[in-house]
């Protein structure tokens, strides 16, 4: 049984908005510790890159965020949904590399981060997260740095192995 990394949607046009998603500095350093385990296990490490009208494949936008460690022989999945999976390649590229175990990370908390937990849930999979390698932006209800302790909690209580 084989782990992977995702890293989700850590691209330019969801990590500076109008602001810089919360503590992108400490973001990029944690995943960045991450990706550098992965490699040094010889684990594969998929990076999952978000598409729409706003993030045109190619764009400015589109592009992984400056600072963070990819590499040419990564394994890419574009999508177009929130869910990592819905209508993606990256089921069949676990199946083939036969990964069980997922560690998650990336951007946004709420919005593809979490729902790719637990469609992964769903699935199956042994789940886990570093603390803090996921981020967002404030929003109505509830700060940045509130919304990631809130999902954690979450996440912890139901669905993977935060640490």
């Amino acid at each position: 049984m084989t782990k992977a990394l995702l890293v989700i949607d850590l691209q330019n046009g969801v990590c500076h908005k109008a602001e810089e998603i919360f503590n992108l500095k400490s973001l990029v350093k944690v995943i960045n510790e991450r990706i550098a385990f992965f490699r040094s296990q010889d684990l594969p490490i998929i990076f999952i890159q978000h598409e729409s009208s706003s993030l045109l494949k190619g764009s400015a936008e589109w592009k992984l965020i400056s600072g963070l460690n990819y590499q040419s022989n990564d394994f890419y999945i574009k999508k177009t949904h929130l869910n990592s999976f819905y209508k993606t390649k990256l089921q069949e590229i676990l199946n083939k590399l036969q990964v069980r175990e997922l560690e998650i990370c990336g951007a946004q908390t709420e919005y593809c981060v979490d729902t790719t937990i637990k469609m992964a849930h769903g699935l199956g999979y042994q789940l886990s997260m570093k603390s803090g390698a996921s981020s967002t932006f404030d929003n109505q209800f509830m700060t940045a740095k509130q919304t990631i302790k809130f999902y954690e909690m979450i996440w912890e209580e139901n669905f993977l192995d935060l640490f």
